[in-house]
């Protein structure tokens, strides 16, 4: 049997899901737009030579999670994508549309961008360190 209370919170759970949904996407759109401007930056400094391989692989995250994103919006404003929707039901469960929209929009878009983001961990053999590490080593000797 459903609890009823259950479903008399429904609309505020679908608005309170909407909107942290919504606040992750804008998140993700200042996020885009941060890695962008740093990419531009960087490429005046350097005469358009080459940009850091990290900030190309976040670059890179930022449309999948724009697409997750907006799949966590739909999904509280759109009947269709809502596991709360009992019509989405059917005899056997989910039916396998859903559950292929949820995968690709959600689940591996997330894996893909999770990805990405750990291969910006990589920073070139520790080279980058090294060098910060010698040149504070030689103001420290003048």
């Amino acid at each position: 049997m459903v609890d009823r209370d259950q479903h008399r919170n429904l609309p505020s759970d679908r608005a309170l899901r909407t909107a942290g949904q919504a606040g992750l996407l804008m998140a993700n759109m200042l996020f885009t737009c941060c890695i962008v401007n740093t990419i531009r930056q960087s490429r005046r400094e350097n005469h358009g030579k080459r940009t850091h391989p990290a900030l190309l692989l976040l670059l890179a995250t930022c449309p999948l999670l724009l697409i997750r994103g907006l799949y966590g919006v739909m999904s509280g404003i759109v009947p269709g994508f809502n596991y709360y929707d009992l019509n989405n039901y059917g005899q056997t469960g989910l039916p396998s549309s859903f559950v292929v929209s949820e995968y690709i929009m959600g689940t591996s878009m997330e894996w893909i961008s999770c990805a990405l983001l750990m291969l910006t961990s990589l920073n070139d053999s520790g080279m980058a360190d090294l060098e910060v590490y010698s040149e504070g080593k030689k103001d420290a000797s003048s």
